[in-house]
C-alpha cells in the first residue's frame, strides 16, 4: 500500500513503553455484564464509574489520532495492506462482541521482534510482529487483542485523569518532551528521550502500582469475556500468558517487553485460569490467514539482505518437516521472502505453488497476482494481469488490500485518469477517511498536472494523520496554484478556513 507522501521525523524507539506506561498504569473503570448471559458474567470488581472522568470518549478518539501520527512516522509502523486487514479483520470479530463506548478501532501492526502489544487512547491499538509468529494459535493471537481492546472499554485513560489529576500533566508533558527528545537525533537526543521515559514511568509507577494491577486484572476479564463471545478458545488468553511467564527465565536483565507493560502475577494468572475453567468448552479452528500472516511477518519483520536470506533458508528446511496447508504456507513465505530479495521468477513460482492449495483464499490470490506483474516486462501480460486484479477485486468488494493492488498497478500502467476515476467514484474499499486514498489521489493529480488538487488532497492527508499545521500548508500551496476549477477552488477555500481555525485553537490549548 502506497504510505503518505512525505513523512515526519521518526521517533525513537522507546516511544511503545512510553504509550504502555500511560495506557496501562491507570485507574479502572467498574464491571459491567453481559447481558442474557450467566457463563459470561466474569464477576468483575466494582473500582467506580467515570461520571466524573476529564477526558470525553471523544478527547480520547482525538488524543489517540494525535499519537497515532507520531506512530505513524516511526520506521517500525508497518503499512503492509495484507496484514492490516488481516488484524482488523480479528479486531473486528472481537469487538463486535465487546461492550465498549467506541467502535471506531484500529489495529495496526509494529515492525518489532519483542512480544507485546498496545493500546492508545480511542481504539488505536498496535500489535508487534513478534506476538503473531509466536502465537501457537490463533485464539492466542485473539486473546493478547482483547485483552488491549478491554483497556478500550474500560476507558483506562479517563480513569486515570479521574484519579490522578495531579499527575496528568506530568505524563502527557514528558511524553511530548520524549518526542521532541528523541526527534533531535543522535545520542543525545536517544539519551535524553530514554530518561525522560524513566522519570515519567517511574512517577507512574510510584503512584499508581495498585491501581495498575487492577487495571490489568479488569481487562483480562473484559477479554477474556469477549473472546469467548466472538467464537474463539478462551484458554487462548491463558496458555498464551502461561508460556510467556515459563520463558521468562531465558531472558533475565532483559524481560518481554509484554512483561514490562503487562506485568503478570501468579494471582492474576490464576484468575484468568479459574475464569476459563467456569466457561463451556470451546475448540477453535485457526483461519488459514492466521498460517499465511505468520509467515509473510517472518519476512517484513527483517529489513536487510542477510535477514531475508536467513529467513530463506529456515523456510526452505521447514518444508522438508511440514505438510499440507503448513508447508503452502511456507511456499507462500518464500514467494514474498523472494520478492523482497528481487528474485521475481522465484517468487511466482512459489506463488503459484501456494495457490494450489490455497485456491480461493484472497491473501494468496493477492501474491499470485502481484508476482504475475511484477515477473513480466509485456505490457500486453501486464495489461492482462491488472485484468485479473479487476476482477479479484470485485469479488472481494470490501477488501482495501484487493483495491489497492488493483490501483498500484494501474499506477504502475501510468493509468491516472481511470485511479481518480476508481476513487472518485466510490467503488473503492479505501474510504475517504483512510489517509491513503488522499495519498493515491494527490500522486496521481501530480502526474497529471493539476497542482491544486494534487496539494488539496496532501494537505486532506495530513489533516487525518493530525497534522493540522502541515494540512495547512498544503492547503496554502493548492489556493496558491489556483488552476482548479470554480468548485474545487471554492471547496479548498472553505477547507482552508476550517483547518486554520483548528490550527489557531491547537496553539492555544497547547
Amino acid at each position: 500500500m502506497i504510505g503518505p507522501l512525505h513523512q515526519a521525523m521518526p521517533m525513537h524507539p522507546v516511544w511503545p513503553s512510553l504509550i504502555a506506561s500511560l495506557t496501562l498504569a491507570v485507574t479502572p473503570l467498574g464491571a459491567y455484564a453481559a447481558p442474557g448471559s450467566t457463563a459470561l458474567d466474569l464477576n468483575l470488581p466494582s473500582l467506580g464509574t467515570t461520571a466524573g472522568a476529564e477526558l470525553s470518549p471523544a478527547d480520547e478518539y482525538a488524543l489517540g489520532k494525535q499519537l497515532m501520527q507520531q506512530v505513524r512516522a516511526d520506521p517500525t509502523y508497518m503499512n503492509d495492506p495484507e496484514v492490516t486487514e488481516y488484524l482488523n479483520r480479528i479486531g473486528y470479530q472481537l469487538v463486535s462482541h465487546a461492550t465498549t463506548h467506541t467502535y471506531n478501532f484500529f489495529f495496526f501492526p509494529i515492525r518489532d521482534a519483542s512480544l507485546n502489544a498496545f493500546a492508545l487512547p480511542g481504539g488505536f491499538i498496535a500489535v508487534h510482529s513478534g506476538t503473531v509468529i509466536s502465537a501457537k494459535t490463533e485464539s492466542e493471537l485473539a486473546g493478547v487483542m482483547s485483552h488491549e481492546i478491554g483497556h478500550v472499554a474500560q476507558r483506562h485513560i479517563a480513569r486515570m485523569i479521574e484519579g490522578q489529576k495531579g499527575n496528568l500533566a506530568l505524563t502527557l508533558g514528558s511524553l511530548l518532551l520524549a518526542i521532541l527528545a528523541a526527534r533531535a537525533g543522535g545520542n543525545s537526543g536517544g539519551h535524553a528521550a530514554a530518561a525522560v521515559a524513566m522519570g515519567s514511568q517511574a512517577a507512574m509507577i510510584q503512584s499508581q502500582l495498585n491501581y495498575s494491577q487492577d487495571a490489568e486484572r479488569e481487562a483480562d476479564r473484559v477479554g477474556l469475556r469477549t473472546l469467548y463471545a466472538a467464537g474463539f478458545d478462551p484458554n487462548g488468553m491463558g496458555s498464551f500468558f502461561a508460556r510467556l511467564q515459563a520463558n521468562n527465565r531465558f531472558y533475565e536483565s532483559a524481560a518481554p517487553a509484554y512483561l514490562s507493560t503487562h506485568p503478570l502475577t501468579v494471582e492474576r494468572m490464576a484468575d484468568v485460569e479459574n475464569r476459563t475453567q467456569q466457561l463451556p468448552t470451546r475448540m477453535h479452528r485457526d483461519s488459514d490467514d492466521f498460517l499465511l500472516v505468520q509467515q509473510r511477518l517472518r519476512v517484513l519483520q527483517e529489513t536487510r539482505y542477510d535477514g531475508w536470506r536467513e529467513v530463506e533458508k529456515n523456510l526452505l528446511r521447514e518444508l522438508n518437516e511440514t505438510s499440507g496447508k503448513d508447508r503452502a504456507a511456507r511456499w507462500y513465505g518464500l514467494s514474498v521472502c523472494y520478492q523482497e530479495l528481487k528474485d521475481r521468477a522465484k517468487a511466482l513460482s512459489y506463488a503459484k505453488r501456494a495457490s494450489e492449495v490455497f485456491p480461493k483464499n484472497a491473501t494468496v490470490e493477492r501474491n499470485l497476482l502481484r508476482t504475475s506483474f511484477e515477473a513480466t516486462d509485456s505490457k500486453k501480460e501486464k495489461e492482462a494481469v491488472l485484468a485479473r486484479a479487476k476482477k479479484a477485486m470485485e469479488r472481494y468488494p470490501l477488501s482495501p488490500m484487493m483495491s489497492s493492488n488493483y490501483l498500484d498497478m494501474l499506477y504502475e500502467l501510468g493509468r491516472h485518469e481511470e485511479i481518480v476515476r476508481f476513487l472518485r467514484s466510490g467503488s473503492s474499499a479505501i474510504s475517504e477517511n483512510n489517509p491513503d486514498y488522499h495519498a493515491l489521489l494527490a500522486r496521481s493529480y501530480e502526474a497529471l498536472g493539476k497542482r491544486s488538487l494534487q496539494f488539496q488532497h496532501t494537505g486532506e492527508m495530513y489533516a487525518l494523520l493530525g497534522a493540522t499545521e502541515a494540512a495547512v500548508y498544503q492547503y496554502d500551496l493548492a489556493q496558491r496554484a489556483s488552476d482548479g476549477d470554480f468548485y474545487t477552488m471554492s471547496e479548498i477555500d472553505a477547507r482552508l478556513r476550517e483547518l486554520r481555525e483548528e490550527l489557531k485553537y491547537e496553539k492555544e490549548h497547547r
